[in-house]
């Protein structure tokens, strides 16, 4: 398997054409020789479910996705790109998260309130 671009690719039998990853080959992959059965209790399912993934008759949830890459000691991201629901490039996409005020302490929330208050786009008439 070689990895390219943050997106994984397999080589086919003759080793010249790449294609994506699919779900099932990468649930075999980062479990190694672990049966069905203890897949599925690694990550807190039903056998069937992991029998059914395998066999490309259904699909998980994303966060059951998820579940499966920290059980795995894998990156979500990688497991949420081998299951469909990110795609390379989306990956690689910059990401903003921005704290809840709850979480904020007074004086970080204080020092915000003053520092609008006094910006200049504060002071003008549309501010």
């Amino acid at each position: 398997m070689i990895v390219k671009w943050g997106m994984m690719t397999t080589w086919d039998d003759t080793g010249a054409v790449p294609r994506a990853e699919t779900w099932p080959g990468y649930v075999r992959r980062i479990s190694g020789e672990a049966t069905q059965a203890q897949i599925a209790e690694r990550i807190g399912v039903g056998r069937l479910s992991v029998c059914n993934w395998l066999r490309g008759r259904t699909h998980p949830k994303a966060e059951t996705v998820i579940a499966v890459a920290r059980a795995f000691r894998r990156s979500p991201i990688e497991a949420l790109i081998a299951a469909c629901y990110l795609n390379s490039d989306e990956a690689d996409e910059p990401i903003e998260i921005r704290a809840s005020l709850q979480d904020v302490d007074a004086g970080e929330l204080g020092a915000e309130v003053l520092r609008r208050l006094t910006s200049p786009q504060a002071l003008s008439p549309a501010g």
